[in-house]
């Protein structure tokens, strides 16, 4: 059915189409303008924005549940959930676990996904198991162990579906692991790294392009002998090249990291990642577990955030992706080329998914509708109407 949005503030890569028209047919945008073609089905935007879907290349879960014991039913509650909040595509993420019990989440998502085959899950990222215990944050350091280019290429045998990986790449092995990763079309990610700014300079040229949630699972500046050494904050802060995740929640990041963040990088390096684990949705003073259910680590929800129950870390997040785009517009003002850029259009790049993350011809027909206090009114997944 050919679908039509007109009158809209069409938010674009560069800038925004006021009084513009959208219209897509089997799913794809098939044109982008201020003429209002005639189309069976016509929704009037009434000047409000019209965005492309988020794109959250790191979560866990949420609503209650997470990947690493989700059943296939829980799995779709998760795509629920998120869906409603604008997450139009999303990297299913593992976290450190048993060998077996990874292996029974992937082949779960992969059951998942072969079976519905327009789901918002777009691919896999592994956040673990070869991160270092000393950066440890709420995941469980048992189940960390040193970097293994055989046992990633075994898994991306069995599981094609794995996009991006996260490691700690001063680990022994890590860089080859690295090198291995790209050779594998996989995106590298420095995560949970006790690395200095050298040593992320040297993973850089071994094929890690991204840095997993900025500031947090990693060292800043620290003092060997008096003397002042750069971490890896510092070093995905200072390489242009090296593209960071930020956790935009208004509590992983105050709204001062958050703008010398954007300052430093802006936004074509930046990507907003919800790291929500099952706790999104719930509310404060609620228990749960981060991971499994059997083997997964307890944190509570509190100041709308998961919390260690010693409360020394947090443990993900309980956070939407609508909610970062608000808090990103808190800090660095309402400017929604940028914000979109960093929700949608930069994480869609990073990871390679060349058919959705902006609005233009030819690309999936995953676009939201936005009043002027960035609260979604509409959504629309592969051209249908949620």
């Amino acid at each position: 059915m050919k679908t039509a949005i007109k009158n809209a503030r069409v938010v674009m890569l560069d800038g925004i189409l006021q009084k513009g028209s959208c219209v897509f047919e089997d799913g794809i945008i098939k044109y982008v303008g201020n003429d209002a073609p005639s189309a069976e089905a016509t929704f009037d935007a009434e000047g409000k924005y019209l965005l492309p879907g988020f794109v959250d290349i790191h979560c866990h879960g949420g609503g209650g549940f997470e990947f690493m014991d989700a059943s296939e039913d829980e799995l779709s509650e998760i795509e629920r959930f998120h869906l409603n909040h604008g997450t139009t595509a999303m990297l299913a993420t593992t976290l450190a676990a048993s060998d077996s019990e990874t292996e029974r989440a992937l082949s779960t998502l992969a059951e998942y996904i072969s079976k519905n085959k327009n789901s918002i899950f777009a691919g896999v990222h592994l956040e673990g198991p070869w991160l270092n215990p000393e950066q440890c944050g709420a995941q469980n350091a048992e189940y960390m162990k040193k970097p293994s280019c055989a046992e990633l290429v075994a898994l991306k045998s069995k599981y094609p579906f794995i996009l991006k990986v996260s490691a700690a790449s001063e680990l022994d092995g890590g860089l080859e692991l690295g090198r291995c990763g790209n050779d594998l079309g996989i995106v590298m990610s420095s995560a949970h790294t006790d690395a200095d700014f050298s040593q992320i300079s040297e993973a850089k040229e071994n094929g890690y392009k991204l840095m997993t949630h900025l500031y947090s699972g990693m060292k800043g500046v620290t003092r060997k002998n008096s003397f002042r050494i750069a971490g890896a904050v510092e070093a995905g802060l200072y390489f242009d090249d090296l593209f960071v995740e930020i956790i935009a929640d208004g509590r992983h990041l105050p709204k001062e990291l958050l703008q010398f963040v954007y300052k430093c990088k802006g936004a074509d390096r930046i990507c907003l990642v919800t790291d929500a684990i099952r706790a999104a949705g719930l509310e404060n003073g609620v228990k749960t577990v981060i991971g499994s259910k059997k083997n997964g680590i307890p944190v509570v929800v509190e100041d709308d955030v998961a919390k260690l129950l010693d409360r020394q870390s947090f443990a993900g997040s309980t956070a939407t992706a609508d909610r970062l785009y608000r808090t990103m517009a808190d800090a660095i003002g309402k400017d929604m080329v940028a914000l979109s850029k960093m929700a949608s259009s930069t994480p869609a790049a990073v990871m390679g998914l060349q058919d959705r993350g902006e609005i233009a011809v030819g690309k999936r027909a995953d676009v939201l509708i936005v009043n002027e206090n960035l609260e979604i009114e509409k959504i629309f997944f592969g051209g249908n109407k949620i």
